[in-house]
């Protein structure tokens, strides 16, 4: 069956693997809890919840894995509600969980590019790019959404 040697390699796989699966679920269960999991909605609900943002430790709303400090940024909120967001984002075809997955991600690229204009960012050209972002990524959210309109599961 298994060599002496086999077994801890297995029991560390089968355990790492354990740990994944719990924080998936906890973040799935986190997401959708907080509204931010609806894959069909605005990324209205992106912000971190005030213990998390209060103490400098993401992670505490099990965001991120418990010991990653990550530093925060203006991004931060709109990368984390893209993150949980496109996870997700699933449904029972190939296609169209790709298209809820991108309306995810444009709608997180959306969320950084109005922090950027919302931020002390004072370059014209960084400014107008972010702007570009916003318009070209609502068109393609839009058609994206048609595109599930006309495409059922």
């Amino acid at each position: 069956m298994f060599t002496f040697t086999e077994r801890p390699v297995r029991r560390t796989a089968i355990a790492l693997s354990t740990l994944f699966l719990l924080a998936v679920a906890g973040c799935a269960a986190t997401a959708s809890d907080s509204g931010m999991a609806m894959p069909d909605r605005p990324m209205a609900g992106m912000s971190m919840p005030q213990s998390a943002s209060s103490s400098g430790m993401m992670g505490q709303d099990h965001a991120m894995p418990p010991g990653m400090n990550m530093p925060r940024t203006v991004f931060s909120e709109a990368e984390m509600g893209m993150h949980r967001a496109m996870m997700m984002a699933t449904d029972v075809n190939t296609q169209r969980t790709w298209a809820r997955k991108m309306i995810a991600h444009h709608r997180g690229a959306i969320a950084m590019s109005q922090a950027l204009l919302g931020s002390d960012a004072t370059d014209a050209e960084a400014r107008r790019m972010a702007q570009a972002v916003i318009d070209a990524q609502t068109r393609e959210i839009a058609e994206l959404e048609s595109w599930l309109e006309r495409h059922p599961g």
